[in-house]
């Protein structure tokens, strides 16, 4: 979990220097990314021949969906529009979501400091989205709507990456969902229609670094890199560690890609914004262990009463 966050946090980066040239649109990386990531596991696929059950495919073509395709076709939106960093602060309090999914779905009973600690998650994305020159009227709206669509669709991957036929090899799993995302794709945006004619565009590598790749060059990159192995990182990661320790685990990106955002992007952010995100990732990162804590023992006390 803790190498495919750090492997993210490279793909926004990544992405944005290809939207800020032009030759790409993010709609069409998104597909782009899902196509490649799709051709290059299919041999895996293949090899193996899967045998699942119909409950089983419709969750392989629900993590190809929702678990693939929406998340980052809606990330790759946002960042288009706003500071890399904003987006991500944004996006990670999909915890909360998994929060009220369970107190909802499952009726668990959370604590207060629980409540405390969203509270003050809640308070750092403001703060964060609020604290720029110009306030939040200086960020684009739609970019800002799409962070908290895109939040919406990472708690959704968290859940369904989690159930994941469990027989299947990590690469395998991965794979049948890239081949499901690129039937979705299929329909939004085919094959035929992507840019190939770009390929040899010339990419800047940002403010601070001289010197630019064609634009295929950070294309592979985010195929390899930013798709098939961080996925596959998380398909065998999350069940082991479980949902709630999964989003912890991904508070590493934004941490990351603010770094990388300043270096390569020159993405300086206000103090106000850095002291925002900073309480917004302990808020997030404080309700998951109390709240994974609260449930330990409530399980345990469960168990302990059904014995007796």
């Amino acid at each position: 979990m803790l190498g495919s966050s750090l492997l993210w946090s490279t793909n926004g980066l990544t992405s944005r220097l290809m939207f800020d040239s032009g030759a790409i649109a993010p709609r069409q990386l998104a597909a782009v990314r899902i196509y490649g990531a799709a051709l290059l596991l299919s041999p895996l696929v293949i090899r193996e021949r899967p045998r699942l059950d119909r409950r089983e495919w419709l969750k392989v073509a629900a993590f190809g969906v929702f678990g693939v395709s929406l998340p980052q076709w809606l990330y790759f939106e946002s960042i288009a529009r706003i500071p890399v960093p904003i987006a991500l602060v944004i996006v990670y309090t999909a915890p909360v979501l998994l929060t009220a999914y369970e107190r909802v779905v499952h009726h668990r009973r959370l604590s207060r400091l629980v409540y405390a600690a969203i509270a003050l998650a809640v308070v750092g994305v403001i703060l964060a989205v609020t604290g720029g020159k110009g306030g939040a009227g200086a960020l684009a709206i739609v970019g800002v709507l799409l962070a908290i669509a895109t939040t919406f669709a990472y708690a959704g991957q968290i859940l369904v990456a989690s159930v994941q036929p469990p027989q299947l090899h990590p690469m395998v799993r991965t794979g049948l969902g890239m081949i499901a995302g690129s039937i979705f794709w299929l329909v939004l945006s085919p094959i035929w229609a992507l840019p190939f004619g770009q390929a040899s565009t010339a990419i800047d590598l940002g403010p601070r670094i001289s010197g630019s790749l064609p634009l295929w060059v950070p294309v592979v990159y985010v195929i390899i890199c930013g798709t098939a192995v961080p996925y596959a990182l998380l398909v065998a990661g999350s069940p082991r560690i479980g949902a709630g320790a999964s989003s912890v685990t991904g508070m590493v990106e934004p941490v990351a890609a603010s770094v990388l955002a300043w270096v390569l992007l020159n993405q300086v952010l206000q103090g106000v914004q850095i002291v925002g995100i900073a309480i917004g990732l302990v808020g997030v990162s404080a309700a998951e262990v109390v709240r994974t804590r609260h449930m330990a023992r409530n399980d345990a006390t469960l168990s302990m009463s059904l014995g007796t």
